[in-house]
């Protein structure tokens, strides 16, 4: 045997109640227990924050300016008005982003001067929406799918971008339906309060990611002052803003499954409708939505375009104008907006001196089901 034998098991046998140090062991540390210096966030230059503000607000005002002379559901038109809501969304980001920053609230500079859109801008919006490749360039393609003969259709417009388009030929003339979206948010009480004191039942398609403790209390709160709570997006409609052409189907069923699992237990009550961000969501999609959700999709008539001024004078004065234009329609507005939420108010009083009526939204679900 060899007498080396002994000696070897006993340091076997004794190795696992020493110290590393009593060995004098000396093991390469773990990556993971390696501490790294952490990396400060970069902070946004202000002054360039500032720019961008600027550059985004004149892009703004040219889409605006184009979405209200151009005919409401023509490619021009729906190209100002996608561009312009989330132009507008961006612009309130880089806002709250300056006002972080510089300790006071930012407005920019918001005179009436003449506005332009950069090439920066445009190749965002393109990243966003796709519009502007050259096959786009060379003419807008308006093909239509139906979804519901006299409902709704699906446009391809600016280079075969889906667009939901609706109709309102099941309404009366005088008939209005009036929807809100992208709450729940601070405003959003308020407004509900206001349309059910003047008898308008609703529409108010909310956002998954704004129904937190607070979120899911206003829903409630909306859901009983006898409006519909309904189905938007978790974000609008994707986190970076993009529309839902973006994902798969089964990632936007997914994403809309859990919104209106979300609402059905915050409202008491699930939810019927849906309405695409930007109105842009392919045949597919739209399709599964109602099959697999039981969602009825809606779209507008009457967009008011109120991303496109803070003034809500001129927002009601606009939103009258053109249901006069029109006779009767389904309202888009947002319940986001200060200005909106005041010429909501307005807009109310005004229609029932008028003689308008505000018809439940049932009206669309008995439109689409053919009841």
């Amino acid at each position: 045997m060899n007498k080396k034998t002994p000696l070897l098991a006993s340091l076997v046998f004794f190795l696992p109640f020493l110290s590393l140090s009593a060995l004098d062991l000396r093991l390469p540390e773990e990556p993971s227990s390696v501490e790294v210096p952490a990396v400060p966030a970069a902070v946004p230059d202000l002054d360039a924050l500032k720019a961008e503000y600027q550059e985004i607000y004149s892009a703004l005002k040219v889409y605006s300016s184009v979405a209200y002379v151009s005919p409401q559901n023509s490619p021009e038109f729906i190209e100002a008005s996608v561009s312009g809501q989330y132009l507008r969304a961006r612009l309130e980001s880089l806002g709250r982003g300056i006002s972080r920053q510089s300790g006071a609230a930012y407005a920019g500079e918001t005179g009436r001067k003449r506005g332009e859109v950069s090439f920066r801008v445009v190749s965002e919006l393109n990243d966003v929406f796709g519009f502007y490749t050259q096959a786009a360039m060379s003419g807008a393609e308006t093909r239509g799918v139906p979804i519901k003969a006299g409902y709704c259709q699906i446009n391809y417009v600016k280079n075969n971008v889906p667009f939901l388009v609706q109709s309102d030929g099941f309404l009366k003339k005088g008939e209005v339906i009036l929807t809100f979206d992208d709450g729940p948010g601070p405003l959003t009480e308020e407004v509900s309060a206001a349309m059910k004191a003047a008898k308008a039942p609703s529409v108010f398609f909310v956002l998954g990611s704004k129904m937190g403790v607070n979120g899911k209390a206003l829903v409630k709160k909306t859901a009983e002052d006898g409006h519909a709570v309904a189905v938007h997006g978790y974000h609008h409609a994707t986190e970076a803003g993009k529309p839902f052409t973006s994902l798969s189907t089964a990632e936007t069923l997914r994403q809309l499954g859990g919104v209106s699992a979300s609402i059905t237990a915050a409202a008491g009550q699930k939810p019927g409708f849906f309405r695409p961000p930007y109105g842009i969501i392919s045949v597919e999609a739209l399709k599964a939505i109602d099959s697999e959700l039981g969602l009825v999709p809606v779209g507008w008539t009457i967009d008011t375009l109120d991303w496109s001024t803070k003034d809500p004078d001129e927002l009601f004065e606009k939103t009258v104008a053109l249901i006069a234009q029109r006779g009767k329609g389904i309202v888009l507005m947002h319940d986001i907006h200060a200005q909106s939420r005041t010429a909501s108010k307005r807009l109310v009083k005004w229609l029932a001196e008028n003689g308008y009526t505000v018809v439940s939204p049932e009206r669309m679900t008995k439109a689409y089901r053919g009841e």
